[in-house]
């Protein structure tokens, strides 16, 4: 798959004729300093920001599950009906609740506004890979986890990819060797 990417924010490009080209089916880790773009390439590729540069891309048209850096979660409602809204009923309780016990967390029923940053990063993710995006999107998805909790996280990604492309935003190096990367892209 491959896209040529461009924004522009306040007359300043923050990506100019960016070719993204990936395996379908690949592990790919983007990286870049704070600002470098990392965001913006996700969000253009998924079609949430709109690409200034106009040509076709293969990823127009593709089905997106995103873990976004900020958790983007109901607070008045469970975990368990977080993800049953993201993934719109088509997974059911026991699946949910075997994926929360995976990642340690033991209160699917738990309201989200009652939980710790940690606990909402894993309901995020639980979100994400349940869900049918046949591109998932992970910006930043370990923030807040203990490196334990980030392990565990990472296999269980590996466990519910099914063959999915994934674009993964990460900061850190051992990452990599915890999701099996297939590639690194450096923005800079």
């Amino acid at each position: 798959m491959r896209g040529v990417f461009t924004k522009h924010y306040d007359g300043r490009a923050v990506l100019d004729g960016f070719m993204l080209e990936i395996q379908e089916g690949s592990v790919v880790r983007i990286m870049a300093p704070s600002g470098g773009g990392k965001t913006t390439l996700l969000r253009l590729v998924s079609g949430l920001e709109e690409n200034e540069c106009g040509l076709e891309n293969d990823f127009a048209g593709q089905t997106f599950s995103w873990v976004f850096q900020e958790d983007r979660l109901v607070g008045s409602m469970s975990g368990l009906s977080n993800v049953r809204l993201a993934t719109r009923g088509k997974v059911d309780r026991a699946t949910i609740v075997s994926a929360f016990e995976e990642l340690g967390l033991d209160e699917p029923a738990k309201r989200v506004d009652e939980c710790s940053g940690g606990m909402k990063r894993r309901i995020a993710l639980i979100r994400a890979m349940l869900d049918d995006g046949r591109i998932v999107i992970l910006d930043e998805p370990f923030t807040g986890l203990d490196r334990e909790s980030r392990q565990l996280a990472c296999r269980f990604i590996a466990r519910h990819r099914h063959g999915r492309t994934v674009l993964l935003v990460s900061h850190e190096d051992d990452d990599g060797l915890l999701l099996d990367i297939d590639r690194t892209i450096s923005l800079l």
